[in-house]
C-alpha cells in the first residue's frame, strides 16, 4: 500500500509514494538501532509493530486504507497513555511497570488515522515538573537523560525531549509531544523542526498524566510545516471526556489542504521588546522573516510591548496537585501511586535511585490547596489574565490576524493560545533560533499558511547529517 507523507524518514531525499509500511518501519527502527543508544530518544519500542506494518500492506485492515497517516511510523511522548503493551512511565521509577487501563483520545485517533505508534518518546520526568531548576531538561530517573544530536553540551530543552529529538534526527517522521510551558516549542526551537501549541481545548488531553488542565496540550512535532497540519487535523476535536474540550466550529475543517494558500492581505505584527531588545542575531533572523511575509503580500507593523515578568509556578502548583489525585484516582487500582502525597513518599524512600536532584516542586505542589481557593492562588491567576489581556490588545489595537517573535514567550502557553515554531536558521551551522507565529485562540490555520510561506521561501530546515553523531558511536 502507498503511504502518504510530504517527508519520510529517509534522510536522502523526498518520501517515495511507492514506499510500503514495512519499508518506512524497517527505516525507522534501522535508525533507531544505530543512532538511539546514544540519543536516548525512545523509551520503549512495539516489539509488534513490523508484523503491524505488513497487516497494514497486505490489505487486512482495510478501512484504514483511506486514513490520512496511514502506515506511517510515530511516536508518542511517555505520558501518554496507550494500550498496546508499551508502559506509560514519564521516565519515573515510580511509573516503571504501569500499563495503562485506556488509550488516551490522542492515540485513538492516530490509530483511526492509520498511523502505526511505534513506541514511547523519552521525556523530562513527569513533564519536567518536579525539581527546581537543577534537573536538565530530557532527563528521568528511569531512562536516563535525552541527548541533543547537534551538541551534546546543550540542554535538548523542555520536556517533549524524545519527541523533538526523534524526528530531529530522523528516527521518525512525526511525533506527539505535550505542552504546559513551552515542553513543545522550546525542543523545537533547539532541535530545528516544526511543532504547533494548539488552542487549548481543541486536542483532547484524555489519558495525558497531568500538570494542569488549565494549560497543558498535546501537539505535533514533524519535519515541515504540511506534516505539522495533517497531524494536527488528526488529533484536534471535541471530546467529552475532557471536560475543557470545546466544540468550536473551526475544529471540522481539515487545515492541511490551505496551508499553500494565499496569505495576501494578511496583517501581522512583528514583535519588539521593550526592556530586551533582539540580538543581533535574532533581529536578523526577524528582519528577514519580515520582508518574507512581505513579499508574499502581507501588510507587517512593528509593535514594541513590555513584557510582564510573570512566573506561573502560583499557579501550576496548585493545579498539579489537583489535576495529577484526580488524574491517580480514576486509574484506581491500576496506578502505581494513589496520590502525590504517596509519590513524593515512594521517590524519598527510594532517593538513591529517585531524586538526583530532588523532588522540589512536587513538595511545593503537596503544600498548596488543591481546591484552588488561596489567595495567594487567586491573586497569581488575576495577574496573569491581566497580562495575557495586555497581549491580546495587540491584536486588537492594531488590527492584525497575527503576531511574529524571535522568541520564545509565556503568553500562548499561559492564555491557551495556538503558537507555531518554524525554524529561522539551518542546523547545526548556528546558533539554535526559530520564528514563533502567534494568533488568537481558534487561529490554527492562519498561522500555519503563514509558516507554510516563511518555511518554503527560507528551506532552513535540512536532512539530518549523520556524522555528527558518528563519534559517539
Amino acid at each position: 500500500m502507498k503511504v502518504g507523507l510530504a517527508n519520510s524518514i529517509n534522510q536522502h531525499g523526498p518520501h517515495n509514494a511507492t514506499k510500503t509500511s514495512e519499508t518506512l518501519v524497517r527505516r525507522a527502527l534501522d535508525r533507531i538501532a544505530r543512532y538511539d543508544g546514544y540519543l536516548n530518544a525512545l523509551a520503549d519500542i512495539n516489539p509488534h509493530i513490523v508484523t503491524m506494518s505488513e497487516t497494514l500492506d497486505a490489505g487486512h485492515v482495510t478501512n484504514l486504507k483511506s486514513g490520512p497517516l496511514y502506515g506511517v511510523p510515530i511516536v508518542v511522548k511517555d505520558n501518554i497513555l496507550t494500550t498496546d503493551g508499551l508502559r506509560t512511565t514519564c521516565n519515573s521509577q515510580v511509573f516503571k511497570e504501569f500499563y495503562a487501563p485506556y488509550e488516551a483520545t490522542v492515540v485513538n485517533k492516530l490509530r483511526a488515522a492509520g498511523a502505526l505508534v511505534l513506541g514511547k518518546a523519552n521525556c523530562s520526568e513527569f513533564a519536567y515538573f518536579m525539581a527546581m531548576g537543577t534537573m536538565p531538561s530530557g532527563f528521568g530517573s528511569l531512562h536516563g537523560q535525552v541527548r541533543n544530536p547537534y551538541d551534546r553540551t546543550q540542554d535538548p530543552l523542555g520536556s517533549s525531549t524524545g519527541s523533538a529529538v526523534a524526528v530531529a534526527a530522523g528516527l521518525v517522521p512525526m511525533a506527539l509531544g505535550t505542552e504546559t510551558n513551552g515542553s513543545l516549542v522550546s525542543p523545537a526551537m533547539r532541535m530545528g523542526i516544526v511543532t504547533l501549541k494548539p488552542t487549548l481545548g481543541s486536542v483532547s488531553r484524555h489519558g495525558i498524566v497531568p500538570i494542569s488542565s488549565l494549560q497543558d496540550t498535546a501537539g505535533p512535532m514533524t519535519e515541515n510545516v504540511r506534516d505539522t497540519a495533517r497531524l494536527f487535523d488528526v488529533i484536534k476535536g471535541y471530546d467529552p471526556h475532557d471536560p475543557l474540550s470545546v466544540d468550536h466550529p473551526s475544529l471540522s475543517v481539515a487545515t492541511e489542504p490551505s496551508v499553500s494558500e494565499s496569505i495576501r492581505g494578511l496583517r501581522v505584527a512583528v514583535l519588539n521588546y521593550e526592556q530586551a531588545p533582539y540580538t543581533k542575531q535574532e533581529k536578523k533572523m526577524v528582519d528577514e522573516a519580515q520582508t518574507v511575509l512581505e513579499a508574499a503580500g502581507c501588510e507587517t507593523v512593528h509593535v514594541t510591548h513590555k513584557i510582564s515578568l510573570i512566573s506561573n509556578l502560583k499557579t501550576l502548583a496548585p493545579e498539579f496537585k489537583r489535576d495529577l489525585n484526580h488524574f491517580l484516582k480514576r486509574l484506581g487500582s491500576h496506578a502505581p501511586v494513589s496520590s502525590l502525597a504517596e509519590l513524593i513518599a515512594f521517590n524519598r524512600n527510594h532517593a538513591q535511585h529517585c531524586l538526583p536532584y530532588g523532588q522540589a516542586i512536587f513538595h511545593l505542589s503537596e503544600g498548596t490547596d488543591a481546591r484552588l481557593k488561596d489567595p495567594d492562588y487567586l491573586t497569581a491567576r488575576q495577574q496573569l489574565d491581566a497580562a495575557v489581556k495586555a497581549f491580546l490588545a495587540i491584536f486588537t489595537t492594531h488590527d492584525v490576524d497575527a503576531i511574529v517573535t524571535g522568541r520564545i514567550t509565556g503568553y500562548a502557553p499561559i492564555g491557551g493560545l495556538p503558537c507555531l515554531h518554524v525554524p529561522g536558521v539551518s542546523m547545526p551551522d548556528a546558533e539554535p533560533r526559530g520564528m514563533l507565529f502567534i494568533g488568537q485562540k481558534w487561529t490554527e490555520e492562519t498561522l500555519l499558511r503563514l509558516g507554510y510561506h516563511y518555511e518554503q521561501a527560507t528551506q532552513y530546515r535540512r536532512p539530518f547529517d549523520d556524522t555528527l553523531l558518528e563519534p559517539y558511536l
